[in-house]
């Protein structure tokens, strides 16, 4: 049995590796600062090898090692982009929090967040780790990795073409549907407080003589938190409108490479 393996083919698998790894080392879920940085390399390692055997990867024509390694940055570059736009479009429910929050009254009350760096609000938070465990337990991570495997039919190993405009459009779209959908996951709440404001300034100009200022804060908290309650119940079809705009981001951002 011939165990060999030419220096073409392993060159080929390099680039597998190069773009799957630097995919993970940023998506969501699996670039999670939580998970051991050897283990992301294995799991880098072992999608690399299944896409590998499963795909016709044709490497590249070049003439020189120079050559070579502007492939590899390319590969690294694709990788790179589709992971931090993929993680950038699961992070506006981290906005929606800090919405729910500013209108609640919870921003003073934030924790740090290992995955981003940051420090985050207890909603933001609570949301973010609702979304990750709901896309874990109904398996909405698989559709993570197809988007990566897809990129190799989609974007041959060596062919990436910047196109500037087309990834010019994909930003400032993207920019918009992050703002957007922030502001529609808060909508419920910020419609709640819309509403007790309007009560609590038509009972000022009433009764002037009642601090409203005090019993406003205070039923902020109730109205907010009976609201998060009742809206806990779509958290599952947003985890799954938020992977399909991802999906949508990742092919606006894979036409223009």
């Amino acid at each position: 049995m011939d165990l060999t393996i030419s220096t073409l083919t392993l060159e080929a698998f390099l680039l597998v590796v190069v773009r799957t790894g630097c995919f993970i080392a940023t998506a969501p879920l699996f670039g999670h600062k939580s998970i051991n940085a050897r283990l992301r390399v294995l799991i880098g390692v072992c999608i690399s090898l299944t896409i590998f055997s499963s795909m016709n990867i044709q490497l590249p024509v070049y003439a020189s090692v120079l050559e070579y390694t502007f492939l590899v940055l390319k590969e690294a570059v694709v990788g790179l982009s589709l992971g931090f736009v993929a993680s950038l479009s699961m992070s506006t429910i981290i906005l929606a929090g800090e919405f729910i929050d500013r209108e609640i009254g919870f921003t003073m009350s934030t924790n740090f967040d290992p995955s981003t760096g940051a420090m985050v609000t207890i909603t933001a938070e609570l949301y973010d780790k609702l979304i990750y465990l709901i896309i874990i337990i109904t398996g909405l991570h698989h559709y993570i990795l197809r988007a990566i495997a897809e990129t190799f039919e989609l974007i041959p190993v060596g062919s990436v073409s910047l196109n500037l405009p087309a990834v010019y459009i994909s930003v400032v779209s993207f920019i918009v549907q992050y703002f957007t959908i922030g502001f529609r996951i808060a909508m419920p709440v910020f419609l709640a407080m819309v509403m007790l404001n309007v009560i609590l300034g038509v009972l000022t100009k009433s009764s002037p003589q009642m601090n409203m200022f005090a019993i406003g804060m205070q039923l902020k908290v109730v109205i907010g938190m009976l609201t998060l309650t009742i809206t806990i119940m779509f958290v599952p079809n947003i985890a799954n409108y938020l992977v399909d705009r991802m999906q949508d981001m990742l092919s606006s951002l894979i036409g223009g490479l």
